[in-house]
């Protein structure tokens, strides 16, 4: 009897933490984001990863991202990237405001051909939750102007979905 109770226990300690209310039911991945206007392709022109080595996924710390252009083209950008943030609230995105302000610079990533350190960039975001104390599932948007015979001809996108935890 002890050893099955004990069992019970430890079932319900694992489980537990999955069942906590998020604000959300569904797979975020699931959920299309509102249309943000540009050409969002993953994997064709910009990859985005948040490394866990510069990040600590805090709700309520900023979030370093790390850029890779990966397209034959190079890409101007903004030293803030286009970035918009949406968050998951009742089974839709919802934008939210990036805290953080930006000088107005324009950089190149170079095309995939280029150096690596030509073709990477970091950006950092943190977004303005409604409750900083509840887990909160973000979709992060970086956007870009790709080049084609030395002139911008259009703006293109990538995203990267986040979990925030208090």
């Amino acid at each position: 009897m002890k050893l099955s109770t004990i069992v019970m226990i430890g079932a319900i300690t694992f489980l537990l933490p999955s069942c906590i209310l998020t604000g959300s039911s569904v797979e975020p991945s699931s959920i299309p984001t509102p249309n943000i206007y540009v050409e969002t392709e993953i994997g064709k022109y910009l990859e985005v990863t948040a490394p866990n080595y510069w990040n600590s996924f805090k709700t309520n710390e900023a979030i370093t991202l790390d850029i890779q252009n990966i397209s034959d083209k190079p890409i101007t950008y903004d030293s803030d990237f286009d970035a918009r943030i949406f968050v998951l609230t009742d089974d839709k995105w919802i934008e939210a405001k990036n805290k953080l302000i930006y000088e107005n610079d324009q950089f190149i990533l170079a095309s995939s051909e280029g150096s690596v350190l030509e073709k990477f960039a970091t950006i950092y975001v943190q977004p303005e939750l409604l409750d900083y104390s509840v887990i909160s599932y973000i979709r992060i948007y970086v956007a870009g102007n790709l080049i084609e015979n030395e002139i911008e001809t259009k703006k293109v996108a990538s995203y990267i979905d986040i979990q925030l935890k208090p």
